[in-house]
Protein backbone atom coordinates (compact mmCIF):
# COMPACT_ATOMS: atom_id res chain seq x y z
CA UNK A 1 0.00 0.00 0.00
CA UNK A 2 0.89 3.86 -0.86
CA UNK A 3 -0.61 6.32 1.63
CA UNK A 4 0.12 10.30 1.33
CA UNK A 5 -0.02 10.36 5.27
CA UNK A 6 0.09 8.33 7.70
CA UNK A 7 -0.13 8.96 11.69
CA UNK A 8 1.28 6.02 13.60
CA UNK A 9 1.66 4.96 17.05
CA UNK A 10 -1.27 7.28 18.78
CA UNK A 11 -4.56 6.63 20.73
CA UNK A 12 -7.52 6.86 18.69
CA UNK A 13 -10.25 8.13 19.96
CA UNK A 14 -12.40 8.08 16.65
CA UNK A 15 -15.67 10.82 17.80
CA UNK A 16 -18.04 8.02 18.62
CA UNK A 17 -17.92 7.76 22.06
CA UNK A 18 -16.36 4.49 21.98
CA UNK A 19 -13.02 4.38 24.28
CA UNK A 20 -9.74 5.01 23.03
CA UNK A 21 -7.70 2.40 21.33
CA UNK A 22 -4.28 2.06 20.00
CA UNK A 23 -4.49 2.48 15.98
CA UNK A 24 -2.88 3.85 12.96
CA UNK A 25 -4.52 6.31 10.43
CA UNK A 26 -3.88 6.19 6.89
CA UNK A 27 -4.47 8.78 4.39
CA UNK A 28 -4.40 8.69 0.85
CA UNK A 29 -5.61 12.28 -0.79
CA UNK A 30 -8.45 13.83 1.29
CA UNK A 31 -9.88 10.45 2.23
CA UNK A 32 -9.24 8.18 5.38
CA UNK A 33 -8.01 4.65 3.82
CA UNK A 34 -7.24 2.65 6.44
CA UNK A 35 -7.61 2.35 10.63
CA UNK A 36 -6.20 -0.25 12.64
CA UNK A 37 -3.10 -1.23 14.72
CA UNK A 38 0.52 -1.09 13.04
CA UNK A 39 -0.52 -0.75 9.52
CA UNK A 40 2.62 -1.42 7.24
CA UNK A 41 3.28 0.14 4.00
CA UNK A 42 4.57 2.85 2.03
CA UNK A 43 3.42 6.68 3.46
CA UNK A 44 4.76 9.58 1.59
CA UNK A 45 4.72 11.33 4.96
CA UNK A 46 4.53 9.59 8.43
CA UNK A 47 3.91 11.25 11.67
CA UNK A 48 4.91 9.78 14.73
CA UNK A 49 2.12 10.12 17.97
CA UNK A 50 3.29 8.61 20.35
CA UNK A 51 2.23 9.72 23.66
CA UNK A 52 -0.59 11.74 21.44
CA UNK A 53 -4.45 11.27 20.91
CA UNK A 54 -5.44 11.23 17.41
CA UNK A 55 -8.99 12.31 17.09
CA UNK A 56 -12.15 14.02 14.07
CA UNK A 57 -11.20 17.61 13.54
CA UNK A 58 -13.33 19.39 15.98
CA UNK A 59 -16.66 21.14 14.48
CA UNK A 60 -16.79 24.91 15.48
CA UNK A 61 -20.99 24.16 16.20
CA UNK A 62 -21.13 28.31 16.28
CA UNK A 63 -19.34 30.69 15.45
CA UNK A 64 -19.29 34.15 13.56
CA UNK A 65 -15.85 33.67 11.50
CA UNK A 66 -18.12 34.06 8.40
CA UNK A 67 -17.56 37.97 8.93
CA UNK A 68 -13.61 37.32 9.17
CA UNK A 69 -12.37 35.31 6.25
CA UNK A 70 -12.41 37.65 3.38
CA UNK A 71 -9.53 39.26 5.68
CA UNK A 72 -7.96 36.34 7.56
CA UNK A 73 -8.69 33.21 5.26
CA UNK A 74 -6.60 31.16 7.29
CA UNK A 75 -8.43 31.57 10.37
CA UNK A 76 -5.22 30.76 12.40
CA UNK A 77 -6.71 31.39 15.84
CA UNK A 78 -9.48 28.59 15.32
CA UNK A 79 -7.50 26.01 13.06
CA UNK A 80 -4.56 25.80 16.06
CA UNK A 81 -7.99 24.82 18.52
CA UNK A 82 -7.81 21.34 16.32
CA UNK A 83 -10.98 23.13 14.33
CA UNK A 84 -11.45 21.59 10.94
CA UNK A 85 -14.98 22.65 10.08
CA UNK A 86 -17.47 25.77 11.33
CA UNK A 87 -21.08 26.52 11.50
CA UNK A 88 -21.48 29.74 10.36
CA UNK A 89 -24.44 32.64 9.48
CA UNK A 90 -25.22 32.64 13.51
CA UNK A 91 -27.42 34.68 15.46
CA UNK A 92 -28.99 36.26 12.02
CA UNK A 93 -26.58 37.47 10.47
CA UNK A 94 -25.22 36.57 7.16
CA UNK A 95 -23.23 38.54 4.21
CA UNK A 96 -25.84 37.76 1.82
CA UNK A 97 -28.51 37.47 0.59
CA UNK A 98 -28.56 41.61 0.23
CA UNK A 99 -30.17 44.02 -2.38
CA UNK A 100 -27.08 46.33 -3.62
CA UNK A 101 -29.05 49.92 -2.49
CA UNK A 102 -28.80 48.27 1.40
CA UNK A 103 -24.69 47.47 1.08
CA UNK A 104 -24.50 50.60 3.83
CA UNK A 105 -27.26 48.97 5.94
CA UNK A 106 -25.84 45.67 6.05
CA UNK A 107 -22.21 46.84 6.74
CA UNK A 108 -23.33 49.08 9.68
CA UNK A 109 -25.21 45.95 10.74
CA UNK A 110 -23.20 43.12 10.56
CA UNK A 111 -19.79 45.04 10.40
CA UNK A 112 -18.35 47.61 12.91
CA UNK A 113 -15.81 45.35 14.96
CA UNK A 114 -12.99 45.35 12.64
CA UNK A 115 -15.07 42.98 10.40
CA UNK A 116 -14.18 42.14 6.93
CA UNK A 117 -16.98 41.92 4.80
CA UNK A 118 -17.06 40.92 1.28
CA UNK A 119 -20.70 42.75 0.26
CA UNK A 120 -20.57 42.71 -3.62
CA UNK A 121 -22.77 39.60 -3.45
CA UNK A 122 -26.33 39.83 -3.56
CA UNK A 123 -27.56 36.15 -3.88
CA UNK A 124 -26.09 33.64 -1.18
CA UNK A 125 -24.80 31.40 -4.34
CA UNK A 126 -22.71 34.42 -5.29
CA UNK A 127 -21.72 34.96 -1.76
CA UNK A 128 -20.70 31.39 -1.20
CA UNK A 129 -18.87 31.21 -4.32
CA UNK A 130 -16.81 34.16 -3.11
CA UNK A 131 -16.13 32.51 -0.05
CA UNK A 132 -14.84 29.68 -1.91
CA UNK A 133 -12.84 31.73 -3.85
CA UNK A 134 -10.81 32.95 -0.43
CA UNK A 135 -10.12 29.84 0.35
CA UNK A 136 -10.47 30.02 3.81
CA UNK A 137 -8.63 26.84 5.64
CA UNK A 138 -11.86 25.25 7.14
CA UNK A 139 -14.59 23.81 6.28
CA UNK A 140 -17.81 25.86 6.05
CA UNK A 141 -21.35 24.66 6.92
CA UNK A 142 -22.76 28.08 6.25
CA UNK A 143 -26.62 29.38 7.25
CA UNK A 144 -28.87 32.03 6.34
CA UNK A 145 -29.49 34.95 8.97
CA UNK A 146 -32.95 35.85 9.26
CA UNK A 147 -31.57 39.36 9.54
CA UNK A 148 -30.33 38.86 6.29
CA UNK A 149 -33.52 37.53 4.74
CA UNK A 150 -35.36 40.40 6.58
CA UNK A 151 -33.17 43.42 5.65
CA UNK A 152 -33.47 41.99 1.76
CA UNK A 153 -37.30 41.13 1.89
CA UNK A 154 -38.38 44.36 3.94
CA UNK A 155 -35.84 46.67 5.12
CA UNK A 156 -34.67 47.60 8.45
CA UNK A 157 -37.80 48.15 9.65
CA UNK A 158 -39.61 47.72 13.04
CA UNK A 159 -42.73 46.43 12.46
CA UNK A 160 -44.47 42.62 11.57
CA UNK A 161 -43.91 41.00 8.42
CA UNK A 162 -46.89 41.16 6.02
CA UNK A 163 -48.16 38.68 3.53
CA UNK A 164 -45.56 40.14 0.57
CA UNK A 165 -42.76 40.41 2.86
CA UNK A 166 -43.18 36.93 3.99
CA UNK A 167 -42.76 35.55 0.52
CA UNK A 168 -40.26 37.24 -0.16
CA UNK A 169 -37.90 35.81 2.97
CA UNK A 170 -39.30 32.30 1.74
CA UNK A 171 -38.17 32.93 -1.91
CA UNK A 172 -34.94 33.70 -0.62
CA UNK A 173 -34.50 31.36 1.75
CA UNK A 174 -35.47 28.93 -1.03
CA UNK A 175 -32.27 30.04 -2.87
CA UNK A 176 -30.23 30.06 -0.14
CA UNK A 177 -30.96 26.56 0.57
CA UNK A 178 -30.26 25.93 -3.51
CA UNK A 179 -27.26 27.25 -2.88
CA UNK A 180 -26.08 25.54 0.07
CA UNK A 181 -27.27 26.75 3.62
CA UNK A 182 -28.29 24.40 5.86
CA UNK A 183 -31.22 26.30 7.35
CA UNK A 184 -31.80 29.63 8.75
CA UNK A 185 -30.59 31.40 11.75
CA UNK A 186 -31.93 34.16 14.15
CA UNK A 187 -30.90 36.46 16.18
CA UNK A 188 -34.16 37.50 18.61
CA UNK A 189 -32.15 39.92 20.87
CA UNK A 190 -30.62 41.66 17.39
CA UNK A 191 -32.55 43.93 15.30
CA UNK A 192 -33.92 43.47 12.72
CA UNK A 193 -35.14 39.88 13.92
CA UNK A 194 -36.34 40.94 16.87
CA UNK A 195 -39.08 42.63 15.35
CA UNK A 196 -40.89 38.98 14.10
CA UNK A 197 -42.96 37.10 16.08
CA UNK A 198 -42.99 33.52 16.25
CA UNK A 199 -45.71 33.26 13.46
CA UNK A 200 -43.21 34.89 10.84
CA UNK A 201 -40.66 32.27 12.20
CA UNK A 202 -42.71 29.04 11.95
CA UNK A 203 -43.87 30.14 8.59
CA UNK A 204 -40.40 30.56 7.48
CA UNK A 205 -39.33 27.69 9.21
CA UNK A 206 -42.19 25.42 7.29
CA UNK A 207 -40.88 26.76 4.12
CA UNK A 208 -37.78 24.92 4.57
CA UNK A 209 -39.23 21.65 6.08
CA UNK A 210 -39.69 19.62 3.20
CA UNK A 211 -35.75 20.39 2.21
CA UNK A 212 -34.57 19.33 5.87
CA UNK A 213 -33.66 22.49 7.05
CA UNK A 214 -32.29 23.65 10.43
CA UNK A 215 -33.77 26.21 12.94
CA UNK A 216 -30.71 27.57 14.83
CA UNK A 217 -31.88 30.09 17.27
CA UNK A 218 -29.92 33.21 19.83
CA UNK A 219 -33.34 32.99 21.32
CA UNK A 220 -35.07 36.32 22.16
CA UNK A 221 -34.07 36.27 26.13
CA UNK A 222 -31.32 34.65 27.59
CA UNK A 223 -32.17 36.49 30.88
CA UNK A 224 -35.56 37.15 32.58
CA UNK A 225 -37.51 35.68 29.94
CA UNK A 226 -35.29 32.55 29.65
CA UNK A 227 -37.80 29.72 29.39
CA UNK A 228 -40.60 31.38 27.44
CA UNK A 229 -37.86 31.78 24.69
CA UNK A 230 -36.26 28.16 24.77
CA UNK A 231 -40.46 27.01 24.76
CA UNK A 232 -40.88 29.67 21.44
CA UNK A 233 -37.61 27.57 19.74
CA UNK A 234 -39.41 24.52 20.85
CA UNK A 235 -43.15 25.70 19.58
CA UNK A 236 -41.23 26.61 15.79
CA UNK A 237 -39.92 23.24 15.08
CA UNK A 238 -42.71 21.21 16.81
CA UNK A 239 -45.46 23.68 14.59
CA UNK A 240 -42.87 23.38 11.58
CA UNK A 241 -41.34 19.89 11.72
CA UNK A 242 -37.75 21.26 12.17
CA UNK A 243 -34.54 20.31 14.11
CA UNK A 244 -33.96 23.01 16.19
CA UNK A 245 -30.89 24.30 17.68
CA UNK A 246 -30.56 26.52 20.20
CA UNK A 247 -27.13 28.53 20.74
CA UNK A 248 -25.01 29.38 23.40
CA UNK A 249 -27.08 28.11 25.84
CA UNK A 250 -27.11 29.78 29.14
CA UNK A 251 -28.99 31.56 32.10
CA UNK A 252 -27.79 35.61 31.89
CA UNK A 253 -27.53 38.12 35.22
CA UNK A 254 -27.09 36.37 38.54
CA UNK A 255 -31.61 36.70 39.46
CA UNK A 256 -32.08 34.09 36.65
CA UNK A 257 -29.27 31.79 37.24
CA UNK A 258 -31.64 29.59 39.35
CA UNK A 259 -33.30 28.49 36.12
CA UNK A 260 -30.76 26.98 34.05
CA UNK A 261 -32.09 23.57 35.60
CA UNK A 262 -35.44 24.28 34.29
CA UNK A 263 -34.14 25.36 30.80
CA UNK A 264 -32.22 22.30 30.31
CA UNK A 265 -35.56 20.22 31.28
CA UNK A 266 -37.41 21.78 28.82
CA UNK A 267 -34.98 20.27 26.11
CA UNK A 268 -35.45 16.79 27.59
CA UNK A 269 -38.93 16.69 27.80
CA UNK A 270 -39.54 18.26 24.46
CA UNK A 271 -37.33 15.65 23.05
CA UNK A 272 -39.26 13.04 24.99
CA UNK A 273 -42.30 13.82 23.24
CA UNK A 274 -40.23 13.81 19.70
CA UNK A 275 -39.17 17.22 19.17
CA UNK A 276 -35.53 17.39 18.08
CA UNK A 277 -33.84 19.84 19.48
CA UNK A 278 -30.78 20.21 20.90
CA UNK A 279 -28.31 22.70 22.21
CA UNK A 280 -24.27 24.07 21.87
CA UNK A 281 -22.29 26.10 24.59
CA UNK A 282 -18.93 27.45 25.11
CA UNK A 283 -16.92 26.80 28.58
CA UNK A 284 -16.26 30.40 29.59
CA UNK A 285 -19.19 32.25 31.75
CA UNK A 286 -19.01 35.54 29.81
CA UNK A 287 -20.18 36.73 26.29
CA UNK A 288 -19.35 38.86 23.79
CA UNK A 289 -21.12 40.64 21.31
CA UNK A 290 -21.08 44.22 19.63
CA UNK A 291 -21.65 47.33 22.69
CA UNK A 292 -24.41 48.47 20.26
CA UNK A 293 -26.58 45.92 21.35
CA UNK A 294 -26.91 46.93 25.06
CA UNK A 295 -29.29 49.34 23.18
CA UNK A 296 -33.00 48.39 23.47
CA UNK A 297 -34.39 46.64 19.97
CA UNK A 298 -36.34 49.69 19.54
CA UNK A 299 -33.65 51.96 18.94
CA UNK A 300 -32.02 50.40 16.06
CA UNK A 301 -35.32 50.90 14.49
CA UNK A 302 -34.12 51.74 10.43
CA UNK A 303 -30.44 49.98 10.55
CA UNK A 304 -27.22 51.68 12.60
CA UNK A 305 -27.35 55.01 11.01
CA UNK A 306 -30.81 55.95 12.75
CA UNK A 307 -29.14 54.44 16.30
CA UNK A 308 -26.58 56.73 16.04
CA UNK A 309 -29.15 59.61 15.37
CA UNK A 310 -30.91 58.90 17.96
CA UNK A 311 -27.84 58.53 20.37
CA UNK A 312 -27.35 62.33 19.92
CA UNK A 313 -31.11 63.20 20.76
CA UNK A 314 -31.29 64.16 24.57
CA UNK A 315 -34.74 62.87 24.42
CA UNK A 316 -33.98 59.56 22.73
CA UNK A 317 -30.82 59.30 25.53
CA UNK A 318 -33.41 60.32 28.64
CA UNK A 319 -35.77 57.29 26.85
CA UNK A 320 -33.11 54.71 26.72
CA UNK A 321 -32.35 55.21 30.21
CA UNK A 322 -35.24 55.01 31.64
CA UNK A 323 -35.81 51.73 30.24
CA UNK A 324 -32.91 50.60 30.45
CA UNK A 325 -30.68 51.36 33.94
CA UNK A 326 -31.35 49.74 37.14
CA UNK A 327 -31.04 51.11 40.73
CA UNK A 328 -29.29 53.48 39.01
CA UNK A 329 -26.52 51.27 39.56
CA UNK A 330 -26.68 48.11 36.34
CA UNK A 331 -27.85 48.14 32.61
CA UNK A 332 -30.84 45.74 31.82
CA UNK A 333 -31.41 44.11 28.74
CA UNK A 334 -33.35 41.15 27.12
CA UNK A 335 -29.64 39.39 26.74
CA UNK A 336 -27.46 40.26 29.70
CA UNK A 337 -30.30 40.87 32.43
CA UNK A 338 -28.88 43.69 34.83
CA UNK A 339 -25.54 43.56 34.32
CA UNK A 340 -23.36 45.73 36.01
CA UNK A 341 -21.61 48.89 34.32
CA UNK A 342 -17.83 47.17 36.15
CA UNK A 343 -18.97 43.65 34.26
CA UNK A 344 -18.71 45.24 30.89
CA UNK A 345 -15.21 45.13 28.80
CA UNK A 346 -14.24 47.02 25.61
CA UNK A 347 -13.06 44.07 23.77
CA UNK A 348 -12.01 46.23 20.05
CA UNK A 349 -12.26 50.16 19.68
CA UNK A 350 -10.72 52.56 17.23
CA UNK A 351 -9.51 54.06 20.46
CA UNK A 352 -7.03 51.09 21.69
CA UNK A 353 -6.56 52.76 25.15
CA UNK A 354 -9.80 51.78 26.34
CA UNK A 355 -9.83 48.22 25.16
CA UNK A 356 -9.60 45.70 28.30
CA UNK A 357 -11.44 48.28 30.26
CA UNK A 358 -14.82 48.28 31.66
CA UNK A 359 -17.58 50.92 31.73
CA UNK A 360 -17.29 52.27 35.22
CA UNK A 361 -13.91 52.71 34.76
CA UNK A 362 -13.77 54.69 31.68
CA UNK A 363 -16.73 56.29 33.14
CA UNK A 364 -14.46 57.54 35.98
CA UNK A 365 -12.02 58.42 33.75
CA UNK A 366 -14.41 60.51 31.85
CA UNK A 367 -16.03 61.99 35.18
CA UNK A 368 -19.50 61.23 33.43
CA UNK A 369 -22.21 58.60 34.64
CA UNK A 370 -21.80 55.08 33.21
CA UNK A 371 -24.72 55.60 31.30
CA UNK A 372 -23.66 58.54 29.54
CA UNK A 373 -20.58 57.30 29.35
CA UNK A 374 -21.80 54.09 26.89
CA UNK A 375 -24.06 56.40 24.70
CA UNK A 376 -21.43 58.58 24.35
CA UNK A 377 -18.85 55.36 23.15
CA UNK A 378 -21.54 54.60 21.04
CA UNK A 379 -21.92 57.65 19.27
CA UNK A 380 -18.27 59.11 19.30
CA UNK A 381 -17.34 55.06 17.59
CA UNK A 382 -19.99 55.07 15.52
CA UNK A 383 -20.85 51.84 17.19
CA UNK A 384 -17.90 50.23 16.47
CA UNK A 385 -17.31 48.76 19.26
CA UNK A 386 -17.28 44.96 20.93
CA UNK A 387 -17.81 44.13 23.88
CA UNK A 388 -16.84 40.98 26.76
CA UNK A 389 -19.68 41.03 29.53
CA UNK A 390 -20.15 38.43 32.72
CA UNK A 391 -23.13 37.69 33.22
CA UNK A 392 -22.93 33.73 33.70
CA UNK A 393 -22.63 31.90 36.73
CA UNK A 394 -19.31 29.24 36.21
CA UNK A 395 -21.28 26.86 37.69
CA UNK A 396 -23.94 26.49 35.46
CA UNK A 397 -21.59 26.48 32.66
CA UNK A 398 -19.83 23.34 33.96
CA UNK A 399 -23.55 21.80 34.23
CA UNK A 400 -24.65 22.78 30.54
CA UNK A 401 -21.09 21.38 29.60
CA UNK A 402 -22.01 17.83 31.28
CA UNK A 403 -25.20 17.61 29.78
CA UNK A 404 -25.67 15.14 27.30
CA UNK A 405 -28.09 17.19 24.70
CA UNK A 406 -25.23 19.76 24.57
CA UNK A 407 -22.05 20.31 22.34
CA UNK A 408 -19.43 22.74 21.75
CA UNK A 409 -19.52 25.90 20.15
CA UNK A 410 -17.64 29.09 20.48
CA UNK A 411 -19.76 31.48 19.75
CA UNK A 412 -16.01 33.88 18.38
CA UNK A 413 -16.09 36.71 16.85
CA UNK A 414 -12.68 37.78 14.98
CA UNK A 415 -10.05 35.68 13.56
CA UNK A 416 -6.49 36.59 13.60
CA UNK A 417 -3.29 35.01 12.66
CA UNK A 418 0.87 35.43 12.94
CA UNK A 419 2.36 36.49 15.70
CA UNK A 420 3.10 39.62 17.73
CA UNK A 421 1.09 42.66 17.89
CA UNK A 422 -2.59 42.04 17.58
CA UNK A 423 -5.61 44.59 17.87
CA UNK A 424 -7.75 44.23 20.95
CA UNK A 425 -8.91 42.25 23.92
CA UNK A 426 -10.93 39.68 22.23
CA UNK A 427 -12.88 37.23 24.44
CA UNK A 428 -10.32 34.34 25.03
CA UNK A 429 -12.98 31.60 22.94
CA UNK A 430 -11.57 32.97 20.13
CA UNK A 431 -8.06 31.08 20.83
CA UNK A 432 -9.28 28.57 23.57
CA UNK A 433 -12.92 27.33 23.13
CA UNK A 434 -11.26 23.25 22.18
CA UNK A 435 -8.33 22.92 24.44
CA UNK A 436 -10.30 24.45 27.62
CA UNK A 437 -12.78 21.66 27.22
CA UNK A 438 -10.27 19.29 26.45
CA UNK A 439 -7.73 20.31 29.22
CA UNK A 440 -9.85 22.38 31.80
CA UNK A 441 -13.02 20.22 31.68
CA UNK A 442 -11.98 17.01 30.62
CA UNK A 443 -8.64 16.53 32.27
CA UNK A 444 -8.65 19.21 35.52
CA UNK A 445 -11.85 18.84 36.47
CA UNK A 446 -13.28 15.88 34.83
CA UNK A 447 -16.33 16.70 33.80
CA UNK A 448 -16.39 13.76 31.50
CA UNK A 449 -14.22 11.60 29.89
CA UNK A 450 -11.90 12.77 26.83
CA UNK A 451 -13.99 10.01 25.24
CA UNK A 452 -17.34 12.54 25.69
CA UNK A 453 -15.37 15.70 24.96
CA UNK A 454 -14.09 14.99 21.86
CA UNK A 455 -17.61 13.26 20.76
CA UNK A 456 -19.00 16.50 21.63
CA UNK A 457 -16.82 18.39 19.34
CA UNK A 458 -16.73 15.48 16.23
CA UNK A 459 -19.02 12.90 16.01
CA UNK A 460 -21.84 14.96 17.97
CA UNK A 461 -22.48 17.84 15.91
CA UNK A 462 -21.88 15.97 12.48
CA UNK A 463 -24.74 14.11 12.90
CA UNK A 464 -26.48 17.07 14.13
CA UNK A 465 -25.89 18.53 10.72
CA UNK A 466 -26.17 15.08 8.84
CA UNK A 467 -22.58 14.90 7.27
CA UNK A 468 -22.47 11.61 6.34
CA UNK A 469 -18.68 11.65 6.04
CA UNK A 470 -16.88 13.95 8.63
CA UNK A 471 -16.80 13.48 12.87
CA UNK A 472 -15.79 10.35 13.11
CA UNK A 473 -12.29 8.67 12.04
CA UNK A 474 -13.02 6.12 9.76
CA UNK A 475 -12.51 4.23 6.41
CA UNK A 476 -13.32 6.83 3.74
CA UNK A 477 -14.43 9.70 5.28
CA UNK A 478 -12.71 12.51 4.92
CA UNK A 479 -9.13 12.74 6.34
CA UNK A 480 -10.07 16.09 8.66
CA UNK A 481 -7.75 15.61 11.89
CA UNK A 482 -6.26 17.05 15.20
CA UNK A 483 -3.84 15.14 17.16
CA UNK A 484 -3.04 16.19 20.71
CA UNK A 485 -1.02 15.70 23.91
CA UNK A 486 -3.71 14.86 26.24
CA UNK A 487 -1.57 15.70 29.52
CA UNK A 488 -0.45 19.29 28.28
CA UNK A 489 -3.56 20.32 26.15
CA UNK A 490 -4.49 23.75 27.21
CA UNK A 491 -6.17 26.70 26.56
CA UNK A 492 -3.34 29.64 27.15
CA UNK A 493 -5.77 32.49 26.18
CA UNK A 494 -6.89 34.57 29.00
CA UNK A 495 -9.01 37.52 29.63
CA UNK A 496 -6.44 40.07 30.33
CA UNK A 497 -3.94 38.70 27.38
CA UNK A 498 -5.99 37.15 25.13
CA UNK A 499 -3.94 36.77 21.65
CA UNK A 500 -2.18 33.16 22.80
CA UNK A 501 -2.31 30.39 20.99
CA UNK A 502 -3.01 26.74 22.96
CA UNK A 503 -0.79 24.63 23.83
CA UNK A 504 -0.46 20.68 23.11
CA UNK A 505 -2.04 20.73 19.77
CA UNK A 506 1.43 20.23 17.18
CA UNK A 507 -0.97 18.57 14.62
CA UNK A 508 -4.01 19.42 12.49
CA UNK A 509 -4.95 17.90 9.65
CA UNK A 510 -7.60 19.91 6.57
CA UNK A 511 -9.12 17.30 4.11
CA UNK A 512 -5.62 15.39 3.98
CA UNK A 513 -3.28 18.39 4.28
CA UNK A 514 -1.28 19.03 7.28
CA UNK A 515 -2.23 22.61 8.13
CA UNK A 516 -0.65 22.87 11.45
CA UNK A 517 2.19 20.76 10.78
CA UNK A 518 4.91 20.70 14.71
CA UNK A 519 2.99 23.64 15.78
CA UNK A 520 3.49 25.46 13.48
CA UNK A 521 0.86 27.43 10.85
CA UNK A 522 0.74 26.23 6.97
CA UNK A 523 -2.39 28.32 5.50
CA UNK A 524 -2.88 25.79 2.57
CA UNK A 525 -6.58 26.67 1.68
CA UNK A 526 -7.99 23.14 1.72
CA UNK A 527 -10.77 24.07 3.73
CA UNK A 528 -14.09 23.84 1.76
CA UNK A 529 -17.73 25.11 1.63
CA UNK A 530 -19.79 22.42 2.41
CA UNK A 531 -23.79 21.95 1.59
CA UNK A 532 -26.50 19.22 2.90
Amino acid sequence: MAWSLLIRNGSLIDGSGAPARAADVAVEGDRIVAVGPKLAGQSTRVIDAAGQVVTPGFIDMHSHSDLFYFGCPSAESKVRQGVTTEVVGMCSFSQAPMRAEQREIVRGWAGGIGASLDLKSESFAQYLDALRAVRPSVNVAHFVGHGALRIAAMGFEARPAGADDLKGMQRLLGEAMDAGAFGFSTGLVYAPSAYSDTAELIALAKAMAPRGGFYFSHIRGESSMLLDSINEAIRIGEEAGVSVQVSHVKASGRENWPKIDAALRLFEDARARGVDVLGDVYPYNAGSTKLDNMMPAWAHDGGTAKLIERLGDRAMRRRIVEECLIDGERWGTVSQGGIGFDQVFIATCRRRELEGLNLAQIARQSGMAPAETLMNLLLEEKCTIGMVSFSQSIENVAKVLAHPLMMIGSDSIPLYEGDGDRPGKPHPRTYGTFPRVLGEYAREQRLFSLESAVHKMTGMPAARLRLRDRGLVREGYAADLAIFDPRAVKDEATFADPHRYPSGIPYVVVNGSVVVDGGRMQPLGTGRVLTP
